[in-house]
């Protein structure tokens, strides 16, 4: 299908696509859902009742079929960017087929994988063709996709992987793998522990590695747990097999594969006897695994696999490198697998510490003269260059199978002398940064532990009975930790040195920023002297910005915003700066140009800088990063928001300062707005610092000014209302004061506290006034209009609509103008004067759409439809509102759309379909409640009492009206004395 060329599909994990390499946007979860279950039909067209249960199954939304149509069109435009090719979204019916060839599935491509597997004359190439088909698992299937089918499609997957693994694995035992296999095993046992054919596989396994004992434990085990779990003993073909290891029969020594031979075209020549190999030593200078290793247990798993490959597999030694910050667990891992894999390197194995951290990191030559009298070669023969040591040690290792576990290198320089010249040996390097330059090696780069993992590593040091008495305590601890094994491990020791501490003492030490790393100290132990090592290797410029760029709270920065906090203009230098520490260890690329620090070291940055760097430079990054978010938040405003003005009129108002803007550009409105919400948390972090520093107040506030229009999508209130309040103090100057009321005054209203809203409202205009900041009086008229007609006085709230639109027309704000409009038809409708109310709002929603302003234009067509519905034309109202919703959803309105849906359950209501009012006004509480809006949840409340009413169930729309008439009564507003009437209505109906 020449169409598709290049269009791929992923489902063995998160559901994806691909165009040549490029990922396609397929939107949320339920979006994808909709993808998966196209995928699932094979190319057959599903009806639009089937993808509604599909997506939804017994319980789906009103608007469902809606719905569908939306996710059809969204995917259509990310998959046919071309619309002179073929589509590959067909509608059939009144439901969808996704056309594609079955090789862009990769689900589909599994499956022809095994099939070609089942073909394949020999054992060892069904092996690698079932071992290539299962690397197509990226994952869990389906990851975080919702519904009924997805989750049945992702349990069928999870099942067929299972049985293809365990047939690769059962091929493994049959061509001699026993030691990776057994790896692999040992793993899955414990995540199907109820799965026979895995103890089977498991038993055999251990049993051809010589290790008789084990695997008659892994059947006790096994039959341990299924009689636990399931109440019943092992099958018989389980108890056949232990009862076959117990006599030690012979067939289990060898595998079923056949013989395979091969024409040979010459004579063979007469065996010539081999030359007698001297017995060479076989070292074992592995350190001691750790008696309390934890977690870690996939990793493991797949190093071992990947270091126990059979020798005529390789096609060079194998070269694994642990790399990660300090203290992360590299060289616990390391030695651990190492122990794992011992039984693969008959040989022996080495160790050193190169000491690669430290101020001394061991000279190679020092090193191979350790290694070479290892594996016996006498002390006066070792050679005295560096060239030479090495080249004998590769003679030494010729043929044989020798694990080198080298850890803490510092560079490649170090290691390659080091390096083995045989395929049947192995390294294992441990390091802070990858080490680039040794061909063929594989990096895998650690992270801290997850949670559970590092609560039982605490709990093994600590003790299990503190921890079980104190469980809530030690989550707190081990997030303290930043979850990092060797602050885990450091802290649990102390406490398990200090009987008299419980494990709440030992979280209250811990939650004081200043002392946190001082803490983390025992005996020769420390957290911060391990991350000072890494320090104190960095150029000077690697340094400076390891350390200012942690003066900012807010953990994370782009390279955009790390080049502004730095005061430098080439971003492109600055990333590749930031890359260089991501090398070393010392910063996490969370995203492709996104950095942010480990918790524990992000605390040692700022102290460091507090110790090195003057308190000009740390006052200072935080305000350029400031500025720069302030430029960019700007920018996204005035395409949002197109015409909206922000500035203030003072002297006092900020600007951004010139030679430090690296905003970056946006080619639509929803681009713009994912950047303020993907930034938001930084941006009010920063407001908050600048209000407790005193640095730069008034631009703080006018940051907070500027995502005043999207402060109602976000429905982020609590921080919001964090950082305004940090700045509404008099220290801030009013300027500042005036504008951070302003944005309390719009939270408060949101969160239905509306004397607090008028309150704040009213001294905003006020400090407006005082500074001359004509911006601020536009916006506190409006807020003053939006209290009063939450207080259901229309006139009042006409009064400042008017003055709000003369003085935004002399700032030239168009689009604050289209809202004014939209207002005043929301008044006209309060006041029963429907006709001039369709007039303002069709003049509203015609400057919209020449200003090309979406969120604008859903809010006049809300007005519309409104007044539509009080004219009478219900129909037209209702098309209306669907015209708003379609916005509401396209751009993520979620107030908005609670606000549409609310008054569409009320035109359903006078419409006569009570039933569909139900289910309208229900998914606009639920929008309510999602937002914290509490009035929004007390009006569905009252639409959906009205609903139940209409429907005969009086007992239903007392109880929602009882629930409305509590938060109305809590908020004291006016819709109070409506709920009662409604009730005092039903009691009159039950008087006889």
């Amino acid at each position: 299908m020449d169409s598709d060329r290049g269009l791929r599909f992923a489902v063995l994990g998160p559901v994806r696509a691909f165009r040549d390499g490029t990922e396609l946007p397929l939107g949320g979860p339920q979006q994808r859902a909709f993808v998966a279950a196209l995928l699932a039909a094979g190319g057959r067209g599903l009806p639009m009742d089937r993808l509604v249960a599909a997506l939804w199954g017994d319980e789906p939304p009103a608007r469902a079929v809606g719905t569908v149509r939306t996710y059809a069109s969204r995917l259509r435009r990310a998959l046919e960017h071309d619309r002179s090719r073929p589509e590959i979204l067909l509608s059939e019916g009144d439901g969808y087929a996704l056309v594609v060839p079955d090789d862009a599935v990769d689900a589909r491509a599994f499956e022809a994988a095994v099939a070609r597997a089942g073909e394949a004359p020999h054992p060892a190439a069904r092996r690698d063709l079932l071992d290539g088909a299962l690397g197509g698992f990226t994952g869990v299937p389906l990851t975080g996709v919702p519904g009924p089918d997805a989750d049945a499609w992702r349990t069928r997957l999870a099942e067929r992987r299972l049985d293809v693994l365990l047939t690769r694995l059962d091929l493994d035992l049959s061509l001699g793998r026993h030691a990776a296999a057994v790896a692999e095993l040992g793993l899955l046992a414990k995540e199907h522990p109820l799965d026979e054919r895995v103890h089977g596989l498991l038993m055999t396994g251990l049993y051809r590695c010589g290790r008789q004992a084990e695997a008659l434990a892994a059947f006790a085990e096994a039959r341990r747990v299924l009689e636990a779990e399931l109440g019943v003993r092992p099958g018989p073909g389980l108890t056949g097999l232990h009862q076959r290891i117990l006599r030690n029969d012979p067939s289990l020594d060898a595998g079923d594969h056949e013989a395979v031979s091969f024409p040979d075209p010459l004579p063979a020549p007469e065996p010539r006897p081999e030359p007698e190999r001297p017995v060479l030593p076989r070292p074992a200078a592995l350190p001691a695994d750790l008696p309390d290793f934890t977690g870690r247990a996939a990793l493991a798993a797949e190093l071992a696999r990947a270091l126990t490959v059979p020798a005529e597999e390789r096609a060079a030694p194998l070269v694994v490198g642990l790399c990660g910050v300090g203290g992360v667990g590299k060289t616990a891992l390391a030695v651990h697998v190492a122990h794992a894999v011992r039984a693969a390197y008959p040989d022996g194995q080495l160790y050193i510490d190169l000491q690669g951290v430290g101020e001394n990191p061991l000279d190679p030559c020092v090193v191979l003269a350790g290694f070479l009298r290892a594996l016996g070669v006498p002390k006066d023969a070792v050679p005295d260059g560096e060239a030479e040591r090495a080249a004998l040690l590769r003679s030494r290792l010729a043929d044989r199978r020798v694990l080198i576990l080298l850890d803490n290198a510092r560079d490649a320089a170090q290691i390659r002398p080091l390096l083995p010249g045989d395929r049947g040996c192995a390294v294992l390097v441990t390091a802070r940064a990858r080490q680039g330059g040794l061909p063929g090696a594989r990096h895998v780069d650690l992270d801290v532990l997850d949670p559970v993992e590092a609560i039982e590593l605490f709990a093994a040091i600590a003790g299990r009975d503190r921890v079980a008495a104190e469980r809530a305590a030690v989550v707190d601890i081990v997030g303290l930790c930043g979850l990092l094994p060797l602050a885990v491990r450091i802290v649990a020791a102390r406490l398990a040195a200090r009987p008299s501490w419980t494990v709440a003492t030992l979280a209250a030490r811990l939650a004081d920023g200043r002392r946190r790393l001082a803490e983390m100290r025992i005996g020769s132990l420390a957290v911060e002297a391990t991350f000072r090592l890494g320090h104190d290797q960095l150029t000077p410029a690697q340094a400076r910005a390891f350390r200012l760029l942690a003066l900012p709270d807010a953990n994370g920065l782009s390279a955009e915003a790390a080049a502004a906090a730095l005061g430098e203009t080439d971003v492109l230098a600055v990333e590749d700066l930031l890359e260089s520490l991501v090398d070393l260890g010392l910063l996490d690329s969370t995203a492709p140009g996104r950095y942010r620090y480990h918790d524990l070291l992000w605390l040692f940055a700022r102290q460091t800088a507090e110790r090195l760097d003057d308190a000009d430079a740390r006052v200072v990054v935080p305000v350029r990063l400031l500025t720069h978010l302030l430029t960019v938040q700007r920018a996204v405003t005035g395409l949002v928001r197109p015409g909206l003005f922000t500035s203030g009129t003072s002297e006092t108002a900020s600007a951004p300062a010139p030679g430090i803007d690296s905003a970056p550009g946006f080619d639509s409105a929803a681009r713009a707005r994912d950047w303020t919400f993907g930034h938001l948390d930084m941006m009010l972090t920063i407001v908050r610092q600048i209000a407790r520093e005193g640095t730069a107040p008034a631009m703080a506030a006018d940051l907070l000014f500027a995502l005043d229009p999207l402060i109602e999508e976000g429905y982020r209130w609590c921080e919001v209302e964090s950082a305004a309040r940090a700045l509404a103090g008099d220290a801030s100057g009013p300027y500042a004061q005036g504008r951070a009321r302003y944005v309390l005054g719009r939270v408060a209203v949101h969160t239905s506290r509306l004397d607090e809203a008028g309150e704040s409202a009213g001294r905003a205009a006020e400090l407006a006034a005082f500074v001359g900041d004509t911006a601020l009086r536009v916006a506190s008229h409006d807020l003053l209009a939006h209290v009063a007609f939450y207080r259901l006085r229309p006139r009042e709230a006409a009064g400042h609509l008017e003055r709000a639109l003369a003085l935004g027309r002399e700032l030239g704000d168009r689009a604050g103008e289209m809202e004014r409009l939209a207002s005043l038809a929301y008044t006209h409708v309060e006041l029963d004067e429907p006709e001039r109310a369709i007039d303002w709002a069709e003049a509203a929603r015609d400057l919209a759409r020449d200003l090309g302003y979406g969120a604008g234009e859903a809010y006049a067509l809300y007005t519309l439809g409104m007044a539509l519905d009080r004219a009478g034309w219900l129909d037209e109202a209702v098309a209306r509102y669907d015209d708003a919703l379609a916005i509401c959803w396209s751009q993520g309105l979620r107030a908005r759309e609670s606000y549409v849906l609310l008054r569409l359950a009320e035109t359903q209501l006078r419409r006569d379909r009570p039933e569909e009012a139900l289910a309208t006004a229900g998914q606009s509480l639920a929008i309510g409640r999602e937002i914290g809006e509490e009035f929004q949840v007390g009006r569905a409340r009252v639409a959906l009492g009205r609903a139940h009413a209409a429907l005969g169930d009086t007992a239903a729309a007392r109880a929602r009206w009882t629930e409305a008439l509590d938060v109305f009564t809590r908020l004291e507003v006016a819709e109070a004395d409506e709920v009662r009437a409604l009730l005092s209505g039903l009691r009159a109906q039950r008087e006889p």
